[in-house]
């Protein structure tokens, strides 16, 4: 067996650059952060529908490869500049309960949900380095103009009534900027 498989997410992010290991680490709201270090923060939806998840998201989610999920991406953005991509799933049955609401969030910042509601429960963050085979790489991507060799995201669960949500946040270039 491989000492580190290409589906592994790590509960430390040790070879992470220093530079974002604050940023990785961050316990509360990257939404809040995000604000609190730059003047203008948006929130751009790229892509919501039904599809089906990455395969490193199957057994953590406890799906099938053809199970249906909304997937629900976005770019945070500081004065403009992208500096983290976001990725979150949830079960397309799920939709119908504690996360009702995910698919009408719109520019609105799902993070801001996720905190400020007490019932909501979060797993411990994982991190992986993503390098340009692993499908979040590529998506994270199409919005920078220089191709990074690889980037640094971190994910964990948040669960409301026994119904879990992936959040998946990619770490792009320009966050060291702030």
């Amino acid at each position: 067996m491989k000492a580190n498989p290409p589906l592994a997410w790590h509960p430390v992010p040790v070879s992470a650059p220093v530079s974002l290991r604050w940023w990785l680490m961050h316990q509360e709201s990257l939404t809040r952060l995000l604000q609190a270090h730059c003047e203008h923060f948006c929130v751009e939806p790229v892509f919501q529908a039904l599809a089906t998840a990455c395969l490193d998201e199957l057994e953590v989610m406890n799906l099938r490869r053809q199970n249906q999920v909304l997937v629900r991406e976005v770019y945070l953005r500081c004065n403009e500049t992208p500096v983290v991509f976001a990725h979150s799933i949830v079960k397309k049955e799920h939709l119908r309960g504690a996360w009702r609401g995910l698919s009408r969030l719109g520019n609105r910042s799902l993070g801001t949900m996720l905190f400020t509601n007490p019932l909501i429960q979060r797993t411990p963050l994982a991190f992986k380095q993503l390098k340009p085979h692993h499908p979040l790489f590529e998506r994270a991507c199409k919005q920078l103009q220089i191709r990074p060799i690889s980037l640094w995201a971190r994910r964990s669960l948040f669960i409301l009534l026994q119904q879990p949500i992936l959040v998946t946040e990619v770490f792009l270039p320009a966050i060291r900027e702030l």
